[in-house]
């Protein structure tokens, strides 16, 4: 991989030795439109929501350098003050992130049409503010970069940008937090349950995408020596969009690829050729179709391989988790909830408290998933209360009340497929660990754990590193999930079904790991099962729900031998 990048590199350094100056100009304008699709790349290929506006920051940077070029003209200071255009952009893309993704779950088509209708302001905005923009006709006569104002130094210093751009990207997409945004667009849900705040991850990454674009903006000014609406309007921002896709959004060098296709066949074919727009329409519909991974995703393969021979560098040990280590003591006191018109629980209350194993059954609809649901904060109660260790946590954000010590694994396995066992194990190190800024540092990818070493002994398949966790069968990947959870060492630990769709040995296997986890960590273990065998095997403590309210608990003995539960439960052995 270094060595390709040293020739990626290379190639962009000595390709104006064969180019006019006229062609390198026009390859010098496609550098900073590849910045921008970049930033497109990380949104919507990695961090999985799509942004539509993205030409709003490119024209934000462009034209704040240019009136600081203006206002400047020669002097040195420019270089100085240029970079705030960029960070203005990106810091203008962060606040209107952590803005849009404050409501949970916004960044699908609600996202996307926000940044469209951003986009449209900002043309408006631009075309009409004469005082500041210039109006439709957009600000003239900008100067160059001083010393730097020919042909051949345009070039440079725009590939010196895209190579800025590129070089940013590899760190973060090769980062922990570049992990965790692959995630977040495959599960943002199975993301917030291991305590991370999915709603900063993609403020962050649309801030660095608005980086990404400012970068290119600020140079396009002096570049130019002209900025008009245009640059921040929807059509560059579909532009940029469709560039993306064609040369692959999933990699990082792959909107670099897009834009030069269509810009080369653009300036190649656009004067002869009617209906070019039209063209380019049914060409960019026919590589979605064909190639939805664009021209680079065909390289993938390939790519896979190479990371596959990269050697393993020495594992570290993980810092303990943050937060107190006593067991979690749990107590839900007249809980109810609704979904629509339907209530789901009635006045629930129970309480459990570590270490030990309880199991939570009762007859389909009886509100058991819904307590978990609840617990884990994606499940707002219309009364009562829900506490931890005597803290109320009523109210909070699935991440919160993740990072007080509650963990969970679902009774459909919810890994992440598109990530390699290992990084599915890594994100589960992470959780409750790593701080903000660590997630910038790639020493945690060899974090390490006593309990990692353990789950790897049982089960040989864990260590199989670079295998995709969609090469798993069911049953690899419900061991998966349950060595994930009890990675990050909760204090209390829901579990769903966790023998679900397993075979004899494997059910076996996975109540020994339960029950060693429970006496290693001393920590809570709640357990939802149907399978009254499992029950006898693992329970402590019976809990039996019923139309959404506490119906008994006791000892196993002490509920097959109640009369309201015999007439509601229908259990018995398989």
């Amino acid at each position: 991989m270094r060595a390709a990048s040293v020739a990626f590199v290379a190639l962009v350094l000595l390709l104006p030795l064969g180019l006019s100056d006229y062609r390198a100009y026009q390859l010098a304008l496609y550098f900073l439109y590849a910045a921008a699709a970049t930033g497109i790349g990380l949104c919507w290929g990695r961090a999985g929501f799509l942004p539509l506006g993205q030409a709003m920051f490119f024209g934000l940077a462009a034209y704040l350098a240019g009136l600081m070029l203006i206002g400047l003209e020669e002097s040195i200071w420019v270089f100085a003050l240029l970079p705030l255009a960029a960070a203005a952009a990106g810091l203008l893309a962060f606040g209107i992130g952590a803005l849009v993704f404050h409501r949970q779950g916004e960044s699908g088509p609600y996202f996307s049409m926000i940044t469209l209708a951003l986009s449209l302001l900002a043309f408006q905005l631009a075309t009409s503010w004469n005082e500041v923009t210039g109006g439709f006709n957009g600000l003239k006569g900008i100067p160059g970069l001083p010393g730097l104002d020919d042909y051949s130094a345009a070039y440079y210093v725009s590939a010196t940008a895209l190579l800025l751009v590129l070089g940013l990207g590899a760190l973060l997409y090769t980062a922990p937090i570049g992990v965790l945004w692959r995630a977040l667009a495959q599960n943002e849900r199975r993301v917030a349950l291991f305590g991370f705040n999915t709603n900063a991850l993609k403020a962050v990454a649309f801030g660095v995408s608005g980086l990404f674009a400012g970068i290119g903006g600020a140079i396009y000014a002096p570049q130019q020596g002209l900025v008009t609406p245009q640059v921040a309007g929807f059509g560059l921002s579909a532009d940029l969009v469709i560039w993306a896709a064609v040369g692959g959004r999933f990699g990082l060098l792959g909107p670099t690829v897009g834009v030069l296709i269509v810009g080369a066949l653009t300036t190649e074919l656009r004067d002869r050729i009617g209906f070019w727009e039209v063209l380019m329409a049914g060409f960019f519909i026919l590589v979605v179709l064909v190639f939805p991974s664009g021209a680079i995703g065909t390289l993938a393969p390939l790519m896979r391989r190479l990371e596959r021979r990269q050697p393993t560098p020495p594992a570290i040990p993980a810092p303990p988790r943050r937060g107190a280590i006593k067991p979690a003591r749990l107590a839900l006191t007249e809980v109810s909830a609704e979904i629509g018109e339907v209530k789901i629980l009635d006045r629930l209350s129970l309480d459990v408290e570590g270490p030990g194993i309880f199991c939570i059954i009762g007859p389909n609809g009886a509100g058991k998933t819904s307590t978990f649901n609840l617990l884990t904060g994606e499940l707002s109660p219309r009364a009562g209360k829900v506490a931890v260790d005597g803290a109320d946590i009523t109210g909070l954000a699935p991440h919160q009340i993740i990072a007080r010590g509650v963990g969970r694994k679902f009774q459909i396995p919810t890994v992440f497929v598109d990530l390699t066992v290992a990084e599915n194990l890594r994100i589960a190190l992470w959780s409750c660990r790593a701080a903000p800024f660590d997630l910038l540092r790639p020493r945690l990818k060899r974090w390490t754990s006593p309990m990692l070493d353990e789950l790897v002994r049982r089960y040989p398949f864990l260590a199989t590193g670079q295998r995709r966790a969609s090469e798993l069968s069911h049953g690899e990947r419900q061991i998966l999930e349950l060595a994930m959870a009890l990675l990050s060492e909760p204090r209390l630990l829901l579990l769903d079904e966790p023998c679900a769709g397993l075979s004899p040995e494997e059910t076996a296997s996975v109540i020994d790991v339960i029950r060693w986890a429970g006496r290693k960590l001393q920590i809570a273990i709640v357990v939802i099962e149907h399978d009254m065998s499992l029950v006898k095997e693992l329970a402590e403590t019976v809990y039996v729900l019923h139309n959404g309210t506490l119906l008994a608990h006791g000892d196993i003995a002490a509920i097959r031998a109640n009369p309201a539960v015999q007439a509601v439960y229908v259990g018995g052995e398989k």
